[in-house]
C-alpha cells in the first residue's frame, strides 16, 4: 500500500501540468496588426470532456497530457522536453479534415486514413518522439476549428 503514494502524487502533479491563459493575457487589448481572432467554436463541436471520456477506451495507462483547440493549424501539442515521450490524440473538426501528426520536421508520425470530423491518431498504438522533439497536430484544411486532446505515457 506504501508504493501507491508516489504514484498517486505523480498521477495529480501531471493533471496539474494542464494550464489555463492568465487573467492579465485575456484582457489585453487586442493588437491592431495582429490577425483577426478565431471565432469561437460551434456548439455543435464535441466537448473536450465528451472526448476525454474516451481515454480509458483509447489511451490506457496514459494521462491527458494536452487540450488545444484554433482553425490554424500546426499546433503543438506535446513537447517531448526531459524524456522521450509516447501519446494518443484525438481530434473533432467542424467539418471533414484529414488530420496528422507530425514531430518537428514535419515527418508524418500519424494521420487518419479518409477526411473525418473526430477520430484518433495512432490508432494501432501510441507514436512516439525522441527527447527534444514535440508532436504537432495538423489539418488539410483552412478555417476548419479543430479541438485536440493528448494523452501522455507516464
Amino acid at each position: 500500500m506504501r508504493e501507491l503514494g508516489p504514484f498517486v502524487l505523480l498521477l495529480c502533479a501531471c493533471g496539474a501540468a494542464v494550464r489555463e491563459p492568465s487573467v492579465a493575457a485575456a484582457a489585453a487589448p487586442p493588437v491592431t496588426s495582429a490577425p483577426a481572432p478565431e471565432p469561437p467554436a460551434p456548439d455543435t463541436l464535441t466537448t473536450f470532456d465528451a472526448m476525454a471520456a474516451r481515454g480509458a477506451s483509447v489511451a490506457p495507462g496514459m494521462h491527458e497530457a494536452a487540450r488545444k483547440e484554433g482553425a490554424v493549424g500546426p499546433v503543438d501539442l506535446v513537447k517531448a522536453d526531459a524524456r522521450d515521450t509516447c501519446v494518443r490524440v484525438a481530434f473533432a473538426a467542424t467539418a471533414p479534415v484529414t488530420a496528422k501528426l507530425v514531430d518537428h520536421a514535419g515527418n508524418v508520425l500519424a494521420a487518419n486514413d479518409a477526411p473525418a470530423t473526430d477520430g484518433i491518431l495512432g490508432p494501432h498504438g501510441p507514436v512516439c518522439v525522441r527527447k527534444g522533439d514535440v508532436v504537432r497536430g495538423l489539418t488539410d484544411a483552412s478555417g476548419v476549428h479543430v479541438r485536440w486532446l493528448a494523452w501522455e505515457a507516464p
